[in-house]
């Protein structure tokens, strides 16, 4: 996946998702559908977004019914955005963010924390 496909994917479900919690699987489908259209709509195709998603829909679901972050064991695609967000977000690399991710789980703010202070843990040791 493209990082652009990858940066408005996240945006979109941060910015969409806590608003429409639902557990009609029609309106994920429809928004599925908006999702796609908005990206469009900024000029990314779909296929920058299913490179590494599968289904767009799968994720909009997953993401509905473990709004806390625990998914079930392989949810590769769910994943995988949430290793490249971390490494993003924390600056450390994507291996880095996806061993976190198997040793803590999908807690958002675990994952950030750890991530921060591995981050630092390698300036220190850097410094040495």
């Amino acid at each position: 996946m493209s990082t652009r496909g990858i940066d408005f994917f996240d945006k979109w479900m941060a910015e969409h998702l806590p608003n429409a919690m639902t557990d009609d699987p029609v309106a994920v489908s429809d928004l599925a559908d908006e999702m796609m259209n908005a990206a469009a709509r900024e000029g990314i195709p779909a296929s920058e977004i299913n490179e590494e998603v599968e289904s767009v829909y799968q994720v909009i679901f997953e993401a509905m019914f473990h709004p806390e972050g625990n998914l079930p064991e392989g949810e590769e695609a769910v994943l995988n955005l949430l290793a490249a967000r971390l490494a993003r977000e924390s600056s450390i690399s994507k291996d880095q963010a996806g061993e976190l991710i198997k040793r803590i789980g999908t807690d958002w703010n675990s994952l950030l924390n750890e991530a921060h202070f591995l981050k630092e843990l390698e300036g220190r040791l850097a410094q040495e």
